[in-house]
């Protein structure tokens, strides 16, 4: 096994990139940790929404979907230019000061909604902690991006299923006008477990998705392979952790250690700590303690003919 010697001690080169990929866990733990807590702590700074056409749309969105009113907490800043849900168990929608229609606030809150109902902020935690352990991964980081945006693809899918075409363009023309609005907030970027889908690459990909449905309305189909291609994502990065690579040729085994007969073979003291070793009258090489030989004889140099 390879190893680096560090004056007496040696490490194997499979110790080091363990003592590395533990390291990295850490400090990725710790990044996500120290993000989620500043996003959190910066939404309950946030005080509850105010706009009494926002909360009466997401009033009928609620009952719509049969969801209990008291399991959301939809709050309001003018800091943010997009909405976004996150949380687990009680999720907050956050949602801007912009000045929308009826419409265009069940279009936009509809979508956040969604994300909940589809248990995206579960799937996302899951990445997130997978994050953490596959921190070294590159596939792993093009995986995460392109789970989130078939995650915001599945949300207006289940968000418009029961839309007409018409009003799926209206739709389509509301995430528009908000991305126009929109500045992205790397701090949603940086915890991953707040939905903000309003970059430009995004929101083609989620235009596009949106207008095939209007061709072909059945969306369980395309939400069902999204998720199994997630899966699949996801089961190819775990197998990369199966591959060995070995080398095209054996390593030469060559003997390490030897026996030191007893007939035939002696030690001469060469110093206070210092013995030399002699097989058959040959010079062999000196050691240290002579506890570690087998009974034979040691001579003191002055003894010597």
């Amino acid at each position: 096994m390879l190893s680096i010697v560090v004056g007496k001690i040696h490490f194997s080169i499979a110790h080091i990139i363990i003592s590395i990929w533990i390291l990295g866990i850490i400090v990725s733990a710790f990044l996500l940790l120290f993000h989620y807590y500043r996003l959190h702590r910066l939404i309950h700074q946030f005080p509850a929404a105010q706009d009494m056409v926002a909360l009466s749309q997401f009033d009928r969105i609620l009952k719509e979907r049969h969801f209990a009113s008291s399991r959301f907490r939809v709050k309001e800043s003018s800091a943010l230019s997009s909405p976004f849900v996150t949380g687990f168990i009680h999720p907050v929608i956050v949602v801007p000061t912009l000045a929308l229609s009826e419409k265009e606030w069940y279009y936009i809150l509809s979508h956040e909604a969604a994300h909940y109902l589809h248990g995206d902020t579960l799937y996302m935690l899951l990445i997130e902690l997978l994050r953490v352990i596959f921190w070294w991964n590159p596939l792993f980081y093009l995986f995460r991006r392109k789970i989130g945006i078939y995650m915001e693809e599945s949300a207006d899918l289940l968000a418009t299923e029961h839309l007409n075409a018409i009003e799926k363009m209206e739709y389509l023309e509301c995430l528009v006008k908000v991305a126009k609005q929109s500045i992205h907030n790397p701090l949603l970027s940086y915890t991953g477990l707040a939905f903000d889908g309003y970059a430009k690459s995004e929101l083609m990909q989620r235009y596009r998705s949106v207008m095939a449905s209007i061709d072909t309305p059945k969306t369980s189909q395309k939400k069902h392979g999204q998720y199994g291609f997630i899966a699949m994502m996801l089961l190819v990065t775990f197998l990369s952790y199966s591959i060995i690579i070995e080398p095209d040729s054996q390593p030469v085994n060559e003997p390490n250690t030897f026996s030191i007969p007893t007939e035939g073979s002696y030690a001469i003291k060469a110093g206070d700590s210092l013995y030399e070793l002699y097989i058959d009258n040959t010079y062999i090489g000196t050691f240290e303690d002579p506890a570690n030989l087998p009974d034979i004889p040691i001579y003191e140099k002055e003894d010597l003919p």
